[in-house]
């Protein structure tokens, strides 16, 4: 494997120029997706390693490297590219196939000018999204996910996804069947969920097929999603039945949260970098708690694994409409049924111009998992629905 860096990388690796090997013949595949090329840059004031792939520019990070990282530079890298490979499904065996295929790793200088505006754009997309950035973790496991799914532009009108690119050039360096596809490559365990909204004399629920390899902050972006709730109020997972303090999955990118949570009583994991396998399967429920004025409670019921070759989350069936947005919590929302009852009502039609906006909106499942698709970067609420 050849690692073709910057000055500056090489500098701090300590790589004599006697010690290079050469940076030509990694331009065209196979070969092109045995290299990468790699910057030392700062990212929120933090150094960090970025390697971007020569072939399908896929991005994976080192962050925070320590004087000590650099004397086993390459055992990180290969740590690296493996877990952000695992974190996209792909088979154990093919990672180990991939290794063994690029062998060794090897320093370089960068190819040319070209490859260094690619790398750099790879980086420019990291910054773009470094909340996805674990502070507390060298290899970052979220990062490459997010910014594999950035659009590149290549030549005058031809466009790629790294990710989709990358599991492409997995097959064809393989030799798999190419009739066969891309999933041959991915091994995918999806967890089957039960969301549940917990509501007294009221059956609203939604089921879906996970990635284990999500985050809770996609977990969010899905119950969101499901029930089309307007992700504009604060929210918590908590799991119960640890051994020691129950453990509060948080929002950590809200000061409140941070500034008022009850160290004493809770253990605290931050939910943009827990990944689903490393509680549910263990614990086997967990509760959601979103808008906590209105405080509606949520659980998850762990039902079983379904191995897939498709990467991303499905809506399987639900039943029950939601209740309006900031309709008073579960008193509000029993008043709010009253009304709706009886068009006699002295507040009916305010109510029911009021609830035009606030209610879950008629989605069918088509729609539903089209949203879907984007949850991996985020969920924001459009008053659209196309």
């Amino acid at each position: 494997m050849l690692i073709q860096c910057t000055k500056t990388l090489l500098d701090k690796i300590g790589i004599k120029g006697t010690e290079l090997a050469s940076p030509e013949g990694h331009e065209d595949f196979p070969k092109s997706f045995l290299a990468w090329h790699a910057n030392l840059v700062s990212i929120n004031r933090r150094k960090a390693i970025v390697l971007m792939n020569n072939e399908t520019r896929y991005p994976v990070v080192i962050y925070r490297p320590s004087s000590k990282d650099f004397s086993k530079i390459k055992e990180l890298i290969y740590e690296a590219i493996s877990e952000a490979f695992r974190m996209e499904g792909v088979r154990k065996e093919v990672i180990e196939a991939y290794m063994a295929k690029a062998g060794e790793i090897s320093f370089s200088k960068t190819a040319n000018r070209s490859m260094v505006a690619k790398m750099n754009n790879a980086v420019r997309d990291i910054e773009f999204m470094n909340e996805y950035l674990d502070e507390k973790s060298r290899i970052q496991r979220y990062i490459s996910i997010v910014a594999g799914r950035f659009i590149q532009l290549s030549g005058a009108n031809d466009s790629f996804y790294p990710v989709e690119k990358t599991l492409e050039s997995l097959v064809t360096i393989f030799g798999i069947d190419e009739h066969v596809g891309v999933d041959e490559v991915l091994d995918i365990d999806l967890y089957q969920l039960k969301i549940q909204i917990n509501l007294e004399g009221h059956d609203i629920w939604r089921r879906v097929l996970v990635p284990s390899t999500y985050s809770f902050r996609h977990l969010h972006h899905i119950i969101q999603t499901v029930f089309d709730w307007q992700n504009y109020h604060l929210h918590e997972f908590t799991v119960k039945g640890s051994k020691n303090k129950s453990l509060k999955i948080v929002m950590d990118d809200d000061p409140e949260t941070m500034e008022y949570f009850n160290f004493d009583d809770f253990e605290m994991l931050q939910e943009r970098f827990v990944a689903l396998e490393e509680i549910l399967p263990e614990f086997g429920e967990v509760t959601y708690e979103y808008d906590f004025g209105d405080s509606w409670e949520h659980t998850i019921k762990f039902e079983k694994n379904v191995k897939s070759k498709t990467f991303q989350v499905t809506f399987l069936e639900g039943n029950g409409e939601r209740p309006p947005e900031d309709v008073g919590g579960a008193w509000g929302f029993e008043e709010y049924i009253r009304i709706m009852e009886n068009e006699k009502h002295p507040s009916y039609h305010e109510m029911k111009v009021w609830a035009e906006n606030q209610k879950e909106r008629n989605l069918n499942s088509e729609k539903i998992n089209q949203r879907l698709k984007q949850v991996i970067s985020g969920y924001s609420y459009s008053t659209f629905v196309f």
